[in-house]
């Protein structure tokens, strides 16, 4: 586990990712440079004739190198964003399903997060809350299963005690 915040290793990744990129464009450049360039001559025709050769040539090559870096750009900013989306879209996912589990069973397990996941502090939260209203929901039950039998013995007391237990539960939901 690493000391320092997660922040700072995304800030690590896109410095390297940034630098690899320059260092590409860099040698891009050079090799342009080297491949529209004629060979060293010692006439001044040659050296005339050269630079207008290097002129003409020069913006297309341009262009080509400059098309390439985008490019190369797009793909290592598309990997990156496609590999981080599935550490978050992937609990996302999962809390989804957590949820509609819980909203359709009282006791079916919740999904765990895959090693490597993010979000795991979120995933604690909604294992707490889905523990939580599974435990008022049979508090609710119970009691209102009280109530029943309590007014069916005709026990008014009884009766009454499980209404205000009823009552608090409401009470307590609702805040």
């Amino acid at each position: 586990m690493r000391n320092e915040p997660l922040i700072f290793f995304h800030l690590k990744l896109v410095a390297k990712i940034s630098l690899g990129v320059g260092a590409v464009a860099v040698l891009s450049l050079l090799l342009s440079l080297a491949l529209i360039s004629g060979q060293d001559t010692e006439s001044y025709a040659a050296i005339i004739r050269s630079n207008s050769i290097t002129r003409a040539n020069l913006g297309p090559t341009m262009l080509v190198i400059g098309l390439m870096l985008v490019a190369v750009a797009g793909v290592i900013t598309w990997m990156i964003a496609l590999y981080s989306s599935f550490r978050i879209a992937g609990p996302l996912y999962r809390f989804s399903r957590n949820l509609k589990l819980a909203s359709t069973s009282d006791s079916a397990d919740l999904i765990e997060l895959r090693e490597g996941d993010r979000l795991r502090e979120q995933a604690e939260h909604i294992k707490h809350a889905v523990s939580t209203l599974r435990e008022h929901y049979a508090a609710v039950e119970q009691a209102a299963k009280e109530a029943s039998a309590a007014l069916e013995q005709g026990d008014a007391q009884g009766y009454a005690e499980a209404v205000t237990r009823l009552k608090a539960l409401d009470e307590k939901a609702s805040v």
